[in-house]
């Protein structure tokens, strides 16, 4: 299932030429993962504290397909896999006001226990989300990215 999320692009997004700086991107994604794991029911004051586990970003990606500027309104469609246990990625598309894909970033997060800083199992609201927001799939590793020759 996929969660939408819309945003305006705002000046603070943009660089000097005017769109949005390429790092900020990931800043939006990750906006809209606060937003959706909040529409989801999980306490995000809660689930960003300091506690017994953290489910830190391990891997990121973006891809700019069409450039997005000042005023423009963005819909960020997010769409989660479990890929282990312990582990999983969202997806993201970015996508204009005229349906085109402007950007698709991708995030990794893996669920550690905060005192050893090994993986453990993923918490129960996050198992509880994936389930029913996440793709079903039996994928443990990500799928592989071309080779330039492909």
């Amino acid at each position: 299932m996929v969660f939408k999320y819309c945003r305006t692009i705002r000046f603070q997004d943009t660089d000097a030429a005017g769109v949005v700086y390429f790092a900020r991107v990931l800043s939006i994604c990750h906006e809209a993962y606060e937003s959706f794991l909040q529409q989801a029911g999980v306490d995000v004051k809660t689930f960003f504290s300091p506690g017994a586990i953290a489910v830190p970003i391990t891997h990121t990606e973006a891809d700019f397909r069409r450039p997005l500027k000042c005023g423009d309104i963005v819909t960020i469609q997010c769409t989660p896999q479990q890929t282990s246990p312990s582990s999983f990625e969202i997806q993201y598309t970015l996508v204009d006001k005229d349906k085109q894909v402007a950007a698709t970033a991708s995030t990794r997060h893996v669920c550690i226990d905060t005192t050893t800083r090994q993986r453990c199992q993923l918490a129960p609201e996050l198992t509880e989300w994936l389930e029913q927001w996440g793709i079903a799939a039996e994928v443990v590793a990500p799928p592989r990215r071309p080779e330039p020759s492909d």
